[in-house]
């Protein structure tokens, strides 16, 4: 009974209080996809890039959050993909297109989102891009009645769900060594109308809108011999009234092949990182050790992610385009 009520309690604050957290979903490999957060990044390497991604976070803890995304991101036009470019090539801008569904599912409520990208990618010196993208799409935000449990046995819960209209834009600057960029999230903060609970289905609730969340990212490649190299990156997050949220994060890589790091999420969680990459393939897996009072109740979170990099032709991947 004391679980059910947990359950129901974790519920209300999710749903009815959206504005005391994040509402975007957590991620700690990121720094190895950056289009999940910044459409600005949208096929920026040399081939079509798919993602794959799966998170289970609290493990042990009843409606934990689980989350799946699947990306792709590619380039336009037949250059970017041919072995003998020009001077002239190499300056010119282009454009990029993308894509991102995903669901994202605690305890009898889940979010689930699809939506489309665009970026124009220029040249600002001789080893530096910039690219401004944007994405559209539509988020659902549903609660399952039917999971939903209450202390009256002869209650039932209603499920509902809504649909908004969302979008997001971003800046990314970057070079071999280096990247930079700015972005925001659920940038036209609609308002959800959602409600749910006996005879309350369709009202709609007080509070219930997206928040827009800002995030500011950069990171940089540092060589330490012809094969290994050191790949330390930040992220700040920002969506009012949250706390701000910081991570550091920092990677060891061998070649293209064997990459291993650690994160740190202030005051929340230490990240173990590890991956490698194949010719086409990459494969990446992550564990989060909770630092909060939370980490009593749970058993960490572990994330998976499944990379594919294909060429427009057959051909071996550009070596100058490595998985950061």
């Amino acid at each position: 009974m004391k679980r059910a009520l947990s359950l129901l309690l974790f519920v209300l604050l999710l749903t009815t209080v959206p504005v005391l957290a994040q509402q975007q979903a957590q991620y700690s490999q990121y720094m190895n996809n950056n289009y999940i957060l910044n459409p600005g990044a949208t096929g920026v390497e040399d081939y079509i890039d798919v993602k794959f991604s799966y998170r289970t976070q609290w493990t042990g803890l009843e409606g934990a959050p689980k989350t799946y995304y699947a990306s792709i991101t590619s380039s336009l036009g037949k250059w970017r993909t041919t072995d003998k470019r020009t001077m002239r090539d190499r300056l010119r801008p282009f454009h990029a297109v993308g894509g991102i569904v995903y669901n994202d599912v605690t305890g009898p409520t889940s979010r689930l989102g699809a939506y489309g990208s665009y970026a124009y990618n220029v040249v600002l010196t001789h080893d530096i891009r910039a690219a401004l993208g944007v994405s559209v799409g539509m988020q659902q935000f549903a609660v399952d009645g039917q999971q939903l449990q209450f202390y009256d046995p002869t209650t039932r819960g209603a499920s509902a769900a809504s649909r908004v209209f969302d979008t997001s834009a971003g800046l990314w600057v970057y070079s071999p060594n280096f990247y930079v960029g700015v972005s925001g999230a659920q940038l036209l903060g609609n308002r959800l109308n959602f409600s749910y609970g006996p005879g309350q289905v369709g009202a709609g609730a007080p509070g219930n809108s997206l928040r827009r969340h800002y995030f500011a990212t950069a990171g940089v490649r540092v060589p330490l011999s012809p094969e290994w190299s050191l790949v330390p990156s930040v992220l700040v997050k920002a969506v009012n009234p949250a706390p701000l949220s910081v991570d550091i994060n920092a990677k060891i890589k061998y070649q293209d092949l064997l990459w291993a790091g650690v994160s740190w999420r202030a005051f929340d969680s230490v990240v173990a990182l590890v991956g490698l990459s194949y010719e086409q393939f990459t494969l990446g897996y992550s564990y989060d050790a909770g630092t909060s009072q939370l980490a009593n109740y749970n058993g960490g979170s572990h994330e998976i992610l499944l990379g594919l990099r294909l060429k427009k032709r057959a051909q071996v991947v550009c070596p100058d385009n490595r998985f950061w």
